[in-house]
């Protein structure tokens, strides 16, 4: 168990989010000269309020990373939250969560007990909740419960409260990682199930429950987009699941699992929200903003290999 601990330790030390926190501070001084107005605190904290879905996405995905997986199923997790949401029924938002959460079981069983890639399974999961998502609200509309629309509106201190929820969120995930005896799990399982095992970690519950937290995650990313948007969709999250891979790729963590974390993942959002910005505001096609995020996951992965087993 000390020996898978150290192992953890060491691969956390070694795969840092450096790389995403200097191009952030990059940006931030190009943006200085080419756009000024968009370092506003104001216009930051826009922000922020913009991205707490993705957020939220990718702290799930993350988890899922970690443990050597991918969940493609999180866009349709989304979708279908806003769409079983904006029914504006009393049953509405527990349902959204429990669909969630069985979306997270299903995933889970697929890939543990009858061995499906993960790719493989939450594609079809994906491809099943997006289905559904659109029986239930073919076109975007229908109203959401008031206190939903509410809280994404409302502010404390004039600082947005979906903004202030993403920062608790943010610090509490990541001392479950960096700190918590379940993310010491989660990196030992990712890094060598194997040896996870050996270690005397049931390897299984973890991945089962890194999925489980991956489909709620993305449901709480759902809540959150159908209050600022005050009706349901069922493509409103068909982005998610390429965007919440691209800012874990590109905030150091390992796709191929064991090593890295949330706060990088979470700076991946940022600049990623920034550089999107940046480009807006000069005017830059949407096309080629596909095309430089496509390029920046591909040099993401690039960089972060796994040099040996278990590192």
């Amino acid at each position: 168990m000390k020996r898978i601990a150290s192992l953890s330790a060491v691969g956390l030390r070694q795969r840092s989010a450096w790389p995403v926190f200097a191009l952030i501070v990059v940006l931030i001084v190009v943006l200085g000269f080419l756009a000024p107005g968009i370092l506003s605190v104001r216009n930051l904290l826009n922000i922020v309020n913009q991205q707490t879905s993705l957020i939220a996405v990718t702290i799930g995905q993350a988890l899922v990373v970690l443990t050597g997986g991918l969940d493609l199923s999180v866009g349709s997790v989304v979708s279908l939250t806003t769409a079983i949401v904006s029914l504006d029924a009393p049953w509405a938002v527990p349902l959204a969560i429990a669909v969630a959460f069985l979306t997270g079981c299903v995933n889970a069983f697929g890939i543990i007990r009858f061995k499906v890639h993960p790719i493989l399974m939450t594609l079809s999961s994906m491809t099943a909740l997006q289905g559904i998502a659109l029986l239930v609200r073919p076109i975007p509309g229908g109203r959401v419960p008031a206190w939903l629309s509410d809280y994404a509106s409302g502010t404390l201190f004039d600082i947005p409260l979906p903004a202030i929820l993403a920062v608790v969120v943010v610090i509490a995930a990541s001392w479950m990682v960096t700190r918590s005896r379940f993310g010491l799990h989660l990196l030992a399982t990712g890094g060598s199930p194997d040896n996870a095992r050996l270690g005397g970690i049931d390897s299984n519950m973890i991945i089962a429950a890194a999925y489980i937290l991956s489909s709620l995650f993305a449901c709480a990313g759902g809540l959150n987009l159908a209050g600022r948007l005050a009706s349901g969709g069922p493509l409103v999250g068909a982005q998610f699941a390429i965007d919440s891979v691209a800012a874990t790729a590109l905030g150091g963590t390992l796709l191929s699992g064991g090593l890295g974390g949330i706060s990088g993942p979470v700076a991946g959002v940022i600049f990623l929200a920034l550089l999107a910005n940046g480009l807006n505001f000069l005017n830059i096609s949407t096309y080629y903003q596909m095309i430089i995020k496509g390029v920046l996951l591909i040099a993401a992965v690039s960089v972060h290999r796994r040099k040996s087993p278990g590192l």
